[in-house]
This record gives structure tokens, C-alpha cells and sequence, in this order.
């Protein structure tokens, strides 16, 4: 009886040792772009946690559908600042650049040594991740959050897309019978 009691607990205690993964601790850092309309979040291994981006309409009438129509232009906004992000930032030497710049100071904030060869990897993973899946990131984009300002009368809205999200999503979709 002991020796069951023994072996349940030393597999429970095993099973419950493999469900805790170090990645989930591992800090993010965040990296702006097309002047902080555009942020890029991930670790210090490279691996991509999400892409941010912001868009901003005005509300030009006083009709009853008018912030609807901003809503949805915002939108419209931030998704196509994503498409050019993806064409034009990550494509460019300036990425890579800008996203070393980010870890070596967040390092240095930190207290870690920096080693400039393993930040420009780093960023090159960042920079692979993004390319490699791009269809995916654009398909799974999603409205984050919205605000409206009454004194400028306009609207901002927040789109984000991650991998993560994506398969929450297809699960979720499948789960629907979809």
C-alpha cells in the first residue's frame, strides 16, 4: 500500500514538474516602429509574442453611424500599417538594427552582460519569425481595443495578431464544428 501511495505521488509530482515551462518567465521586450504606431513584442530567444498597431479616424459627422464608420476606418488603418510594417520595415537592415538596439538596452537595464553578435542573432530570428509567417499573422488580426475622444472627436484603435492567438482561434473554430 505504501509503495502505491509512493509511486501516485512520485508521478504526480513528475506530471506536475513538466507543466510548468521556463518560457512563460522569460521577459518580452518591446520594440516600436513607424513612430510607435507599430510595436513588436517578443523574448530573448527570438521568438515573436505579438505585433501591435494603432490606428486614428475622425469622426466627421453627427450622425448615429458616424463612429462606426471611424471605427472601422482606424481599423482599416492599422491593419495596412501592419501589410506596409511587413513589406517595407521588416525587409530593411534598419529592423534588425533597431530591434538589437532595444535588447542591448534592455539588457543594460537589466544588469546583463551584452554580447552584441548574440543581440544581432536574436534580432535576426525576430526578423525570420516575422517573414516566414507573415500570411498567418496578417490573417489572424484582431481589434485589441478602441477609445473615442470626445474633445478631438476621434477614435483609436488597437489591432493585434500573434501566432499564440491564432491557434486559439483555429481551436476555437474547430471546437464550433467549423
Amino acid at each position: 500500500m505504501k509503495l502505491k501511495f509512493l509511486v501516485v505521488s512520485f508521478a504526480v509530482l513528475l506530471s506536475a514538474c513538466s507543466t510548468f515551462s521556463s518560457k512563460k518567465d522569460e521577459p518580452k521586450v518591446n520594440t516600436e516602429f513607424m513612430g510607435g504606431n507599430i510595436k513588436v513584442s517578443y523574448n530573448f530567444s527570438g521568438d515573436l509574442d505579438s505585433l501591435t498597431s494603432s490606428g486614428v479616424a475622425k469622426v466627421t459627422s453627427t450622425l448615429p453611424s458616424a463612429a462606426d464608420e471611424a471605427y472601422l476606418v482606424a481599423t482599416l488603418q492599422a491593419r495596412k500599417q501592419i501589410v506596409e510594417f511587413m513589406k517595407v520595415e521588416v525587409e530593411n537592415s534598419s529592423f534588425v538594427n533597431a530591434v538589437s538596439k532595444t535588447l542591448q538596452d534592455s539588457e543594460n537595464d537589466s544588469g546583463r552582460t551584452v554580447n552584441t553578435n548574440v543581440t544581432a542573432k536574436i534580432a535576426s530570428e525576430v526578423q525570420d519569425n516575422i517573414r516566414q509567417n507573415s500570411k498567418a499573422l496578417l490573417k489572424g488580426t484582431y481589434v485589441d481595443s478602441k477609445s473615442y475622444d470626445p474633445s478631438t472627436h476621434t477614435v483609436k484603435v488597437v489591432v493585434k495578431t500573434s501566432l499564440r492567438d491564432l491557434d486559439t482561434s483555429k481551436q476555437l473554430s474547430r471546437l464550433m464544428g467549423n
